[in-house]
């Protein structure tokens, strides 16, 4: 799905109510992960990684399958980004908003 996508509405609503954040919306990759789940179960269940475009060229160029912090902040799945703080350099996964996919 591509980010300008909002058939995930209902889930980015979901998400951010059960999670406490408000201004989650349809663009976030969580967002539509969750849409994944629901609609394309067998597709989802095939999934292994998830690769931004960048992360997914550079997995191709080097053998390495990192993500890059300014691309992962619009996953909606990096601490701190939607409590109005600025994540760090450092700034971890939010594991409640993993476990909620």
């Amino acid at each position: 799905k591509l980010w300008c996508d909002t058939e995930s509405a209902d889930e980015a609503a979901e998400l951010g109510e059960s999670l406490g954040w408000a201004g989650l919306v349809p663009s976030f990759t969580s967002t539509k992960l969750l849409w994944l789940k629901r609609h394309e179960p067998a597709n989802f269940e095939r999934l292994r990684h998830v690769a931004l475009p960048k992360d997914y060229l550079n997995w191709h160029l080097t053998g390495r399958l990192v993500a890059e912090r300014s691309d992962s902040s619009g996953t909606g799945l990096l601490e701190g980004l939607l409590d109005g703080a600025t994540p760090s350099p450092t700034a971890a996964w939010d594991d409640a908003a993993c476990a909620m996919i």
